[in-house]
């Protein structure tokens, strides 16, 4: 699907939106015509759960869903991993927002990068906390699957967000075509690499089926139709700045004839400090990641040669959609997000949501 067939879909889907009546509003929402007043005119003295199942009823409303009706606002968390570099940070601010909109109060929560274990007591931890529904950047590991399993058996609705899993439990999955993008790099290698050559591929490690993906189809495109750009092997930088400095630096010393790297993870900053020290920004193309500051300033500079990008509001948006949708006994549908591609030659107007 084109990126302006999701764009109209999501402008008529809002066109026939059905007004809502303060009586309406008031039914469901459980409270009077006078506090639905209140909120929707955004004054004082009232309570914020009291807001929240108000706004709550509204939107129920305007999308035609047939609500549950509640005397509080569904509460959600959301695990997002720490130290994951701005547009994690951003994407918890997104989330933020969505549930300043009134259709469930969020909490986002950072958990220890790529450590299965804590993630799943995490979500274990989920139970018995009057909590809804979690959507979290899925590690792809045994103990996250069972505790996948418990909270279900608990009515705790899951859903992956950015990064996917197999499994049952979960409600769905909301981000990109991480193949796609895998096989778009490849694709923009194999087209712009100055020369033929070997190709590196920096990844965090394999608990993100995501990075597993992108690499997948990085080298499917490449072997198909750019053989003459062949995949060297696949390093690991931990998905930080420092793994990816000292991989990248070991791997200019053992491989000065690559032409392209393409960072399927975090960490950019420490593959451009490599490639900067060593001589060879600018020299040999570089792809990573999520448009952010920092991104954006190396596009400018040429350290860095296309940015794949995923929009983060949306995101956010889509996954709490798809949550509500679940909690209200309606269906989801899989919603891929679009795999933007951003240079220094298109990314004014481009944002990082």
């Amino acid at each position: 699907m084109m990126v302006v067939d999701v764009i109209m879909q999501d402008y008529f889907h809002t066109a026939v939106k059905k007004a809502a009546k303060i009586s309406e509003i008031a039914n469901i929402a459980g409270v009077s015509t006078a506090t639905v007043d209140r909120v929707l005119n955004d004054r004082k003295n009232v309570s914020e759960s009291t807001r929240q199942r108000v706004l709550q009823a509204r939107a129920a409303i305007e999308n035609g869903e047939t609500p549950i009706t509640r005397n509080k606002p569904w509460r959600f968390k959301v695990f997002l991993p720490e130290d994951a570099g701005p547009s994690t940070d951003y994407l918890a601010s997104c989330f933020q927002d969505v549930g300043a909109m009134g259709n469930a109060t969020i909490e986002c929560v950072f958990t220890r990068k790529m450590e299965p274990s804590v993630l799943a007591r995490k979500l274990r931890n989920c139970i018995g906390q009057g909590i809804d529904a979690v959507a979290f950047q899925a590690l792809d590991d045994p103990r996250v699957h069972d505790a996948l399993i418990e909270l279900e058996s608990y009515k705790i609705q899951t859903l992956a967000l950015l990064s996917g899993i197999e499994s049952k439990s979960v409600v769905g999955y909301v981000g990109i075509d991480n193949r796609a993008a895998g096989r778009t790099a490849g694709y923009l290698i194999g087209r712009m690499a100055k020369s033929p050559g070997p190709i590196a591929i920096l990844t965090g490690g394999q608990l993100y089926r995501s990075h597993e993906e992108r690499e997948m189809g990085c080298r499917a495109i490449l072997r198909r139709e750019f053989p003459h750009n062949d995949v060297l092997a696949t390093y690991s930088g931990s998905d930080d700045i420092d793994g990816n400095y000292k991989e990248t630096l070991t791997l200019l010393a053992r491989y000065p004839e690559i032409v392209g790297i393409y960072n399927v993870g975090g960490g950019n900053e420490g593959v451009v400090r490599a490639l900067k020290e060593t001589g060879h920004s600018g020299e040999i193309m570089l792809i990573g990641h999520n448009l952010t500051p920092k991104t954006q300033n190396y596009l400018l500079e040429g350290a860095m040669d296309a940015v794949i990008h995923q929009n983060m509001r949306r995101a956010a948006r889509k996954s709490v959609d798809a949550l509500l949708a679940s909690l209200n006994n309606r269906p989801i549908h899989p919603d891929i997000l679009p795999v933007e591609v951003i240079t220094k030659e298109n990314i004014w107007g481009a944002t990082y949501g």
